[in-house]
């Protein structure tokens, strides 16, 4: 399909003294109808002239008698005299009217202004009415609100022309989202009315016209979504949302029932009456080997039609007629069968000519075996349930090593892996029904597994479910673990000090998950929310989801490509006692090959950024550590064309966070500190290189110890304590690199300027408290040796490391200061101070810095209304050996301020909203960040 290029050309501008609430065109081109929030209709005509150039005119005006403000509307009808307004507001009332209604207008005649009275008033939901649409062909009307609802109303009229006699009668309300319902609208397929809502929750539903839900699926990755278009040839489904994605979702196999890209298939059965398949795997993609309720081993054949791509099962053949023990656990891995049970293991290997060959049937362990885990198709781990657990290896199947597990209730393994290391070390890593997470050392040569060390509970108490080899370094492995807590965690096993330690985690929108796969460098999660199988992954987020009933239960799955290069996912799993066989798309090859830009910024606003430039003989470039309300701290790398690419995220925080500290250690790694609700404090490492965090410590404040200045006689934990702005003095205590300390100054909303003294290895040595008085809101540390502060009173204050006050007061605002930026120049001792606050005003000091800790003012001055509305962010800046600063706020202005001038003049307005700050790197770059970012070039 040819691309083509569209250009759009501003024709006039013009603008209202209200809200508008929306618009339509009619038949005619060149008029088309404006909604006002206080229910004012105006009809606009537009109109081209040589003489007067382009304009518009409004060439009728009506209003309707109930005068409260609308927060939405739908404007039905492309004929002037046909027009129906429905409208909510704040009330949860449906408001009709029809406006121009036996009234007639003319193009040549002056603007007629006329009130009608409401056709119709009909309290519809318990909140705010988001969103309205009606279709006339179904006379179905829908409405959406904060009640998290939709609803669905039958408009039934006298005649099909007539608006005069009205009735709505509401047909079924459906509950389906978490949040606010922010659009909803009726679509036609096939003559069938459906309707589609999507919500601040990251999720859209699709609905019959009963309201029974088809399917929630959440498709803008946790982001709010705000609108969406559906395009009825292609069955596409576009939405776009609060991180600036465009998406498109295929919902044709949902809202079609002759679909053919899922289906479902009960197997057929000719098993003994009242048997059944207790447990069933796929071999491969076309046969399926089970095991019932009386201990027979059965496989099918499972065939696929190619012009529908359906399936149908075949009937069972018996491989053993009856086993003298029940099956406990059932396992599949390339062709090879394991069936276990009380003492005994067996094994078969399919081969193509589709026969079973039995590789080992013997009795093996003492009790039960409870699990089963291919280590390689020749190696294998075995345990049972007195804590029994055998390595076997080679075509022989002798147990080469036993392993001691710890005794517990139910003392067997949820998963393992065996790494061979650069170094020939050899390691068994394995998870047990503790919750521990537990590392052997093997020595081939003495047959002896040696416990090294364990990590408990890393993904709750029933264990990790798998282990993946992530990389294999000469001084460290990484292991990528799941389990059923909804996260991915990275594990780092140390090769010199045989010790494993837990990097980081990354929740997951997976409860269960269960397994990981690798296509085309993408990585998808298999696992069950709720009651659904679902497919995940970063780059696509949901692309399956199956109603099976939950994760207890026996499953498995297998993939394949059709002719198209589609992949497809076939699913079995076992449902009261049947066998039921899905089969879904996966993804299309060709989408994920084309070149995708999804915006992978903060999906809430982003409250606090630092650059860290990189620049050394093998690479250059800025990093953006940033942080927000999402709870998540990202790392993004800057690429060619202003493009972000992120490399890493840290879910540490359980709060919004809104302090952050960068402080580079090594050329290649760099401590973040970061502060936010909660009391909590968390300090995580990252590597510049790789862009792997290992979290190094989440500290939640405390009163342990008073300071002699502090003002109050007692003080009481507040755990809603929330750490406003943080800075951090490094100290060498005997000038090495090892031996060093780290203080951390803390801005808290209780009042309290806090220090927390850790060590070198991040060990808390002591944490002190002193009031302030008010809310702090900023700091900043310089000279390694002070600390200054600003709150809500306006005014900066100075202290000593060991928090003493020193007696300087800048009263620079009348109220809070909500960004400062220093500037220390240790040449000549002088300390420059900015600061942007609630009053729209910056203000300026310089105070010098005597060796004896006496500071004295050389200048101050102060803008005032340099901006419109509050200002959010300054940053100084030098310019040909000059000092200037860059300011903004909510009025999105930015203005460049001559510091020695004492002047400032407006460069530029940026799009971002609710404006947090601003960052400038070394290249001259300005990162403006909130809700959004934006990235220019300085002059």
């Amino acid at each position: 399909m040819e691309r083509k290029n569209y250009t759009f050309r501003e024709l006039n501008r013009f603008q209202l003294s209200d809200w508008i609430s929306s618009a339509s065109f009619l038949q005619d081109s060149n008029e088309f109808m404006l909604l006002t929030a206080h229910s004012v209709v105006l009809r606009i005509l537009y109109e081209e002239s040589k003489d007067r150039g382009n304009s518009c005119r409004i060439i009728s005006m009506c209003s309707s008698s109930d005068k409260s403000t609308l927060y939405c509307s739908h404007i039905h009808g492309r004929s002037f005299d046909d027009l129906v307004i429905f409208a909510g507001n704040a009330f949860g009332e449906l408001l009709i009217w029809q406006p121009f209604k036996g009234n007639s207008s003319s193009h040549k005649i002056d603007c007629k202004t006329t009130q009608v009275e409401l056709m119709c008033r009909q309290p519809a939901h318990n909140g705010v009415i988001f969103s309205i649409d009606y279709n006339d062909e179904f006379d179905l009307l829908t409405t959406t609100s904060d009640d998290r609802s939709i609803r669905f109303w039958k408009v039934e009229r006298k005649t099909n022309h007539s608006w005069s006699e009205l009735k709505l009668n509401v047909l079924a309300s459906g509950y389906g989202h978490i949040a606010r319902v922010f659009k909803g609208k009726i679509i036609n397929c096939d003559g069938t009315a459906f309707a589609v809502t999507v919500s601040e929750d990251s999720h859209t539903c699709i609905w019959s016209s009963s309201a029974e839900l088809l399917l929630k699926k959440r498709i803008q990755f946790g982001a709010v979504i705000w609108n969406f278009e559906y395009d009825s040839e292609t069955n596409t489904l576009y939405s776009v949302g609060s991180t600036g994605n465009l998406l498109a979702l295929n919902i044709e196999n949902i809202i079609k029932s002759n679909t053919n890209t899922t289906s479902s298939m009960v197997a057929m059965s000719n098993l003994e009456p009242k048997e059944y398949v207790a447990k069933a795997k796929f071999i491969d993609h076309s046969i399926i080997v089970g095991i019932t309720n009386k201990n027979r081993l059965i496989y099918s054949f499972l065939h696929n039609n190619e012009p529908k791509f359906t399936q149908k099962v075949g009937s069972w053949q018996i491989i053993d007629q009856h086993k003298a023990f029940k099956c406990t656990v059932f396992e599949v891995q390339d062709k090879i069968v394991a069936i276990c049970g009380y003492k005994r293991l067996t094994l078969l290997k399919y081969n193509s000519t589709g026969v079973f060959k039995k590789l080992f049937d013997d009795n093996i362990t003492d009790g039960v075996i409870r699990s089963f885990h291919f280590l390689d198709n020749n190696d294998f781990l075995i345990s049972d349930e007195d804590g029994k657990c055998l390595l076997i290896e080679g075509e022989d199947l002798k147990a080469r090593f036993y392993i001691s597990l710890p005794h517990c209730k139910e003392p067997w393994t949820t998963s393992a892996l065996r790494i061979k290391s650069k170094n020939s070390k050899e390691y068994l890593l394995i998870s047990n029904r503790m919750g521990n997470i537990i590392l052997f050392r093997l020595n081939c040569v003495s047959g002896e597994c040696n416990y090294l060390h364990t990590i408990r509970q890393l993904h709750g108490a029933l264990g990790a479910t798998f282990f993946r080899l992530q990389e294999l370094q000469n001084d460290n492995i990484f292991v990528q673990s799941a389990g059923h807590d909804g996260s991915l965690r990275l594990l780092c096993i140390n090769v010199d000090s045989d010790t494993i330690s837990a990097y980081q985690r990354t929740p997951v929108p997976v409860t269960w998950v269960e397994h990981l796969i690798v296509f085309e460098n993408y990585e998808f999660l298999l696992g069950f929310n709720d009651n659904h199988f679902v497919v995940w992954s970063q780059e696509h987020d949901f692309s399956v989801q199956i109603p099976c009933g939950g994760g207890h239960r026996c499953w498995h799955y297998s993939i394949i490509s059709d002719d198209n290069n589609t992949k497809w996912l076939q699913l079995l799993f076992i449902k009261n006692k049947q066998l039921r066989v899905y089969k879904q798309k996966l993804f299309n090859l060709t989408a994920l090959t084309t070149k995708q830009l999804r915006n992978q910024w903060h999906t809430r606003s982003c409250n606090i950024m630092s650059v860290v430039e990189i620049n050394n003989t093998e690479t250059s470039a800025s990093i953006l550590i940033s942080a927000g309300d999402d709870n998540v701290i990202k790392v993004t790398k800057l690429m060619p064309r202003n493009r972000l690419s992120q490399c890493a995220e840290l879910h540490s925080h359980i709060s919004n966070i809104r302090a952050l500290k960068v402080l580079q250690v090594k050329p290649n790694k760099v401590l973040i500190f970061s502060g936010g609700g909660r009391a909590q404090l968390c300090i995580a490492q990252l590597n510049l290189k790789s862009f792997r965090i290992q979290e190094l410590l989440s500290y939640t404040l405390n009163k342990t110890e008073r300071n002699k200045d502090e003002r109050l006689n007692s003080y009481k934990i507040n755990p809603e304590t929330r750490i406003m702005a943080c800075d951090v003095i490094k100290r060498n205590l005997n000038h090495s690199l090892e031996d060093v300390e780290y203080l951390v100054f803390l801005c808290c909303s209780d009042g309290f300027l806090r220090k927390v003294h850790f060590t070198g290895t991040f060990e808390v040595v002591a944490e002190v408290a002193f009031h302030y008085g008010c809310c702090l809101l900023q700091i900043r540390t310089f000279g390694n040796a002070y600390v200054v502060t600003a709150g809500t009173d306006g005014k900066i204050r100075f202290f000593n490391s060991n928090m003493s006050e020193l007696p300087i007061i800048l009263a620079h605002h009348g109220s809070g200061v909500n960004a400062m930026d220093i500037f220390y120049d240790s040449n000549d001792n002088c300390l420059h101070i900015i600061t942007g606050g609630d009053d729209q005003s910056v203000s300026y000091s310089s105070i010098l810095v005597q060796e004896n800790g006496v500071f004295q003012i050389k200048s101050k001055f102060e803008l005032e209304n340099v901006h419109s509305a509050q200002v959010t962010a300054v940053q100084f800046i030098f310019y040909h050996k000059t000092l200037y600063a860059y300011s903004s706020g909510l009025d999105q202005n930015i203005n460049k301020i001559n510091v020695q001038k004492q002047t400032a003049s407006i460069i530029c307005h940026t799009t971002i909203s609710d404006i947090k700050g601003l960052c400038i790197g070394s290249s001259k770059r300005c990162f403006i960040y909130g809700c959004g970012i934006q990235i220019f070039q300085l002059e």
